[in-house]
């Protein structure tokens, strides 16, 4: 038999064999061992099944071995009784006495076949009372079976269809190879009409023409205003008071207006002292309106020309050079309230040898971008005339479609423009008089698409930690979640969603404590609870750009009455970026939100999933030794770590590797391995470590108790 093993390891490995003879910065360090050992013949494994559904029995046995047989679960003795929740490998050795081991026992495969939950979602979260709702069930190879609420199954099919009157909890499992999957995380859609915003002002009586923020909160669909602005978030520069309302849709449900909220304007008490007549002065067929402005007026006023008597009206394109006509003069002052108009009469006088005044004042156009949403393909312009211009004529080559002009233009973006990422505007007038020694003018301006903003979640679960409270044994599972900011301009207003109702109540699992922790920039929401209402784990914060912040979300759990001990847990965020739109994401596991590097975070959003394998035996409950760790230098399990030693107890820890050699030793250890070798043979580069696999550990405490297991070393 050890011939068969040895012929076995230098068919298999004789390239190591080689490489070890070839290559010169190896060398082969021999620790002087008192080895007395025997190395028994590894047992054999039999089964008394390779297919299970979860939650079923298999008996394993291992022959062969006169002295302990230690299996890779940390079961001792010749036959074992298994419960496994997912396909595991089972191997053992063969332990004739301490630090006299066999090799590893061929592996026995139990395949579960157990399908994994199907993934439900609904067309809409919140409908209307007997609106239609699609649900559908995805990751599901075999039949989906919908489940009622009471626990009955219902419909099959991967889609569900149908109206609602009241909230409703769907879930799904999935049937496959004759076993059943667990049910899906709950999915609950909301019946009820969408209750209306709440609007605020951040200033409530202004002077006509100043600036005015508004905010909708408390609507979980779109913010439709009175006037058809969409958004949460609006500038308004109101020139009369005025009452501002909006209300909330989530699909074609409508909540009722929100409260009126007011803003008022006001106006300077002050008639201003100007000349209301004006004429020209030959051979200039124009008037300068500024002459109007005498000196017995207040300083500190800055005058504006209207060609009308609201603060609405058009400006006038050149107050140095008008024509006939009547035009209004406002006075501001430096808190930006306007006085009253006044009235300007012009007439002009005929001259001779007149010069043109579309000569001494001649035409100058300029475009102004005023609103750009590339996403909806609309872009809307303004035309800024001055001197002699009028009638501006608009012009696009990219094929889009203009659905106004004039002073005022809304464009439609063409397919090319949004593959382009750019469009250009040619904004002319023409020329006052023809063969005249006047001249037309015309400007272009190209606007290209804006920056995308994105934000990105990702989330890991650290290893489970079991602790002792009275008479229960409870389990702590840590999750890292990392916001990122990989779009162009800074982020605010973040907030991150986490449901443990989702994740663990409803599987049965109890809540006993949460605890989390922010990095600077993000604010901790102190109702926070994961349940209920209270599901808001991060209300506020700002995130530059490139900038990361961590959270760190420690849940204490009861699982001794869970349905399940796998657990799924994936959180949401949303923030608003520079133009005060949202950007969201969906967690996806691990520590890189855009794990596939292709700038699209919103296409990972793999669950996070911990597995607990059994509840911890009372002989381990005071000693939480890992199943493996990653020494990969990223911060998190880059140790082995044994937790919940008793004070004053010192710990021997050995390490084997597949053959049953020792690759580790530590007399008195101080949770420091790192996954390097400090036995046998290894690399002059000691920062090399150990090659990922499973390793056999025996562990001595110098209270006389001894733990002997597997451990998986994972980078």
């Amino acid at each position: 038999m050890r011939k068969q093993l040895l012929k076995k390891i230098i068919g298999s490995y004789g390239w190591v064999v080689l490489w070890l003879m070839a290559v010169p910065n190896v060398m082969a360090i021999t620790y002087p061992l008192a080895d007395t050992c025997q190395h028994p013949d590894p047992p054999v494994i039999t089964g008394s099944a390779k297919f299970i559904c979860r939650n079923e029995s298999v008996v394993l046995t291992a022959t062969g071995c006169t002295g302990t047989v230690i299996w890779s679960n940390g079961d001792t003795g010749n036959t074992i009784t298994i419960k496994p929740q997912q396909t595991t490998k089972y191997t053992a050795i063969c332990r004739a006495k301490p630090g006299c081991i066999s090799c590893f026992a061929d592996v026995w495969k139990v395949t579960v076949n157990t399908p994994a939950a199907p993934t439900v979602t609904a067309s809409s979260k919140l409908i209307c009372p007997n609106e239609s709702v699609t649900l559908t069930a995805s990751n599901c190879k075999g039949t989906v079976r919908w489940i009622n609420q009471d626990g009955s199954e219902q419909d099959t099919g991967a889609v569900w269809k149908g109206n609602l009157l009241e909230t409703t909890t769907f879930r799904a499992t999935c049937e496959q190879n004759n076993c059943t999957s667990n049910p899906s995380i709950p999915v609950s859609v909301q019946v009820a009409i969408p209750n209306a915003p709440v609007i605020t002002a951040d200033k409530q009586e202004v002077c006509a023409g100043q600036v005015v923020q508004l905010r909708a909160s408390g609507c979980v669909g779109i913010v439709r205003w009175m006037d058809g602005v969409e958004g949460p978030f609006r500038t308004v520069n109101p020139s009369t008071t005025i009452n501002y309302k909006a209300l909330c849709q989530v699909g074609s449900c409508r909540s009722d207006s929100s409260q009126a909220v007011s803003v008022t304007v006001q106006s300077i008490e002050q008639k201003l002292n100007l000349l209301t007549t004006l004429t020209n002065k030959c051979p200039f067929q124009t008037a300068d309106l500024s002459k109007a402005i005498t000196a017995g007026n207040v300083s500190g006023l800055r005058y504006e020309f209207k060609t009308g008597p609201s603060i609405a009206a058009l400006a006038v394109q050149s107050p140095g050079a008008v024509v006939a006509g009547t035009y209004y003069i406002f006075g501001r002052n430096t808190d930006g309230c306007y006085t009253e108009p006044t009235a300007i009469t012009v007439s002009i006088t005929p001259c001779q040898n007149a010069i043109p005044p579309c000569l001494s004042n001649p035409a100058a156009v300029a475009i102004q971008l005023d609103s750009l949403d590339w996403t909806k393909g609309v872009v809307q312009l303004k035309a800024q005339l001055s001197g002699s211009a009028t009638s501006p004529i608009w012009q696009n080559e990219g094929g889009g479609l203009f659905t106004n002009t004039g002073l005022s233009a809304r464009y439609l973006l063409s397919e090319s423009d949004r593959q382009r990422g750019t469009t250009t505007f040619t904004l002319s007038v023409a020329d006052p008089d023809g063969t005249g020694p006047c001249t037309s003018a015309s400007v272009q301006q190209t606007v290209k698409a804006p920056s995308r903003e994105i934000v990105g979640l990702s989330k890991k679960v650290g290893e489970p930690v079991w602790v002792v409270n009275g008479k229960d044994r409870l389990v702590e599972l840590t999750y890292q979640l990392v916001v990122a900011n990989m779009g162009q301009n800074e982020l605010k207003q973040i907030q991150v969603v986490d449901n443990l109702d989702v994740a663990f109540t409803s599987l049965g699992a109890k809540i006993q404590s949460i605890n989390v922790q922010a990095d600077n920039g993000l604010i901790v929401n102190a109702a926070y609870t994961g349940r209920g209402a209270d599901t808001t784990l991060i209300s506020n914060g700002s995130l530059p750009v490139g900038g990361h912040a961590r959270v760190l979300l420690t849940v204490r759990l009861d699982v001794s009455q869970a349905s399940t001990l796998t657990f799924s847990n994936i959180a949401s965020i949303q923030a608003v970026d520079s133009n005060g739109g949202l950007c969201r994401d969906r967690s996806t596991n691990g520590v890189e939100a855009d794990p596939d590097q292709n700038g699209n975070p919103a296409d990972n959003d793999e669950p996070t999933v911990v597995v607990l394998h059994s509840l911890q035996s009372e002989e381990t409950e005071t000693v939480f030794i890992p199943e493996g760790f990653s020494p990969n230098g990223d911060g998190i399990n880059d140790r082995f770590v044994i937790q919940r030693v008793p004070a004053g107890v010192t710990v021997q820890l050995d390490i084997y590797n597949r053959w049953g050699n020792l690759v580790y030793q530590n007399l008195n250890y101080a949770n420091d391995w790192d996954g390097t070798a400090n036995q046998g043979i290894k690399t002059t580069d000691a920062k090399q470590g150990l090659p990922d696999g499973t390793y056999y550990y025996q562990i001595r405490l110098s209270d006389g108790r001894e733990f002997v297991r597997f451990l998986t070393l994972a980078r």
